[in-house]
């Protein structure tokens, strides 16, 4: 057990010198990202090594081609995005970029994402629709995260690790038990008078 969880923080240290950048194009809205920093001011998220997992909507002005901005925004419902990032090096997610109102409310209802590394050649990405609230200012994105491939071994670990003490207790009471069961067997085979040399032996009297 102790191995396997040695293995998987090892596994885990060893990446952290790996990272891959990547740079958010326009109208993606960033909800929630796992295990990884996200830099607000130049629109890029450093990743590790492994499988990621972040959650995003597309987000568009209402009317893209003018310039008045109080004409409110479109947004799409959440996806949860999980894919493996390059372990160098920049890659980008980008999705419509809409000219008008009624191509930006079509984009936001059937939203695609595309993952690409520097030289334009696709990262697979897997994409699930999340239903979730609208709000921002109520819901804790992050809750909607999956767990990674390594908290997940670990939580199943950290579950073993009371059973398997249980059992260990358990074992430990049974041979307990069948010892005393022995010496209470050996003891009866005594006569009266080996009983009672037994017992001032061992009550030293």
């Amino acid at each position: 057990m102790y191995r396997t969880l040695f293995t998987l923080l090892l596994l885990a240290v060893s990446g952290i010198s790996m990272a891959g950048t990547l740079k958010i194009g326009d109208n993606v809205n960033v909800l929630a990202v796992r295990d990884a920093k996200i830099d607000l001011l130049s629109k890029s998220i450093t990743f590790g090594a492994g499988e990621q997992a972040m959650i995003v909507r597309f987000d568009a002005p209402t009317n893209p081609g003018s310039a008045n901005e109080s004409q409110g925004r479109v947004t799409s419902d959440a996806w949860l995005l999980t894919f493996t990032p390059p372990l160098t090096g920049n890659f980008s997610l980008s999705t419509a970029d809409p000219r008008t109102e009624t191509d930006a409310r079509k984009a936001a209802q059937h939203p695609q994402f595309a993952l690409q590394n520097a030289d334009g050649s696709s990262i697979t990405l897997k994409k699930q629709h999340l239903d979730l609230p609208q709000s921002s200012l109520l819901t804790n994105y992050e809750d909607y995260l999956p767990a990674s491939a390594l908290a997940a071994q670990t939580s199943v670990i950290a579950s073993q690790a009371p059973a398997a003490a249980k059992q260990t207790t358990a074992a430990d009471k049974t041979t307990q038990t069948g010892s005393l069961s022995s010496v209470q067997s050996e003891f009866l085979k005594l006569d009266a008078s080996q009983r009672k040399a037994f017992l001032r032996w061992a009550l030293e009297l």
